[in-house]
């Protein structure tokens, strides 16, 4: 099972997933207010953690390997904290268990995803009638961010959809910055095989989280994907599906 990241859907890790497809029975569900998935009012990694849950029990499905990307890492690290005996293996790509609650406003990467969302909430979709117009406005802001946008604007009947819930994203901003709290895990550690996947283009895992991840993980490994930045399952799809593959199938240890 695939769990994709901030701004993401199904469809985001389908590359991956479909060179992994010969190994695997492939998994790409929406997170709650994403994609196809229903909206709520509600983000939270405890909510989240529940419904991936009744995910699984419903597909009766009671042991699986789980990749996590960005926030669907992080969901996946609270997920295997709260139901560990629902994993066999963990993947978690590009992110730590590192909270930036406290950070919004100094922390680079948390004060890239409340401007983007702020773009978001300002952009008046009706007044659109075609991807041209969205993308001269949006370029303003850098190709990432207008990459990121448009990725999430659909069209249908001549009108412009959101395919994420843009406004309960943003008023739980600081709950999808939430991370692992060190305090939890002093007696007890999870310990599901773990392997960290590092963008080396990418910031989201430091040498200080290397630490956070040590004290927390008791059987992980650490592997870094080259040329690639934080949306590594776009930059080098291949090293990313090879590495996933190798450590599911294999456990050969790769850092």
């Amino acid at each position: 099972m695939i769990l994709h990241g901030l701004y993401g859907n199904s469809d985001s890790w389908s590359r991956v997933a479909n060179m992994l497809a010969d190994d695997f029975m492939i998994y790409l569900p929406d997170l709650r207010n994403h994609g196809k998935s229903f909206n709520s009012e509600v983000h939270s990694y405890q909510e989240m953690c529940e419904d991936v849950k009744r995910f699984l029990d419903f597909n009766n499905i009671y042991k699986i390997d789980v990749v996590g990307h960005s926030m669907g890492g992080k969901l996946a690290m609270f997920f295997a904290q709260k139901y560990p005996d629902y994993l066999k293996k963990l993947v978690v790509a590009d992110i730590s268990p590192r909270s930036n609650k406290s950070l919004l406003e100094h922390d680079a990467n948390a004060n890239f995803h409340l401007n983007l969302l702020s773009i978001m909430r300002s952009l008046k979709l009706d007044e659109y009638k075609d991807y041209r117009g969205l993308s001269k406005e949006l370029i303003t802001h850098g190709e990432t961010v207008k990459n990121v946008i448009l990725k999430n604007i659909g069209k249908e009947n001549g009108s412009f959809f959101w395919k994420i819930n843009v406004e309960a994203l943003f008023q739980n901003i600081n709950n999808i910055m939430d991370g692992l709290n060190p305090d939890d895990f002093i007696d007890q550690k999870i310990n599901v095989e773990t392997l960290f996947l590092r963008a080396k283009r990418s910031n989201y895992i430091t040498s200080s989280d290397e630490k956070l991840i040590d004290f927390i993980f008791t059987n992980y490994k650490i592997a870094d994907v080259e040329n690639a930045g934080h949306w590594l399952h776009y930059d080098n799809p291949e090293d990313t599906a090879n590495t996933i593959r190798e450590f599911v199938l294999t456990s050969i240890k790769l850092d």
